[in-house]
């Protein structure tokens, strides 16, 4: 999957937006993002394979399953390409 490069992340205080930049380079708030998904949105831009991506987010959350980390990846993948913000 591909981040499309119009769009970005923004961290500001304790608030993470995808942000799109317009072709006149004024940056727009697009939609909140919670801290996990922003660390797989970082993975994906990057080009981490999926299994990586997983493996980055299980261990900086102590506990999380595997199996659910996996599930929720799927599910954003699908939204971010489903709202434009990313190809598959």
């Amino acid at each position: 999957m591909r981040i499309k490069p119009e769009y970005a992340i923004d961290y500001e205080m304790d608030d993470i937006t995808i942000v799109r930049r317009e072709p006149d380079g004024t940056v727009r708030p697009v939609s909140p993002i919670s801290a996990t998904a922003a660390m797989a949105w970082e993975g994906f831009q990057r080009g981490l394979s999926r299994e990586t991506i997983i493996d980055s987010i299980v261990g900086e959350f102590d506990g999380a399953a595997p199996d659910l980390v996996a599930r929720e990846l799927d599910e954003l993948a699908a939204q971010l390409v489903a709202l434009g913000y990313a190809e598959a």
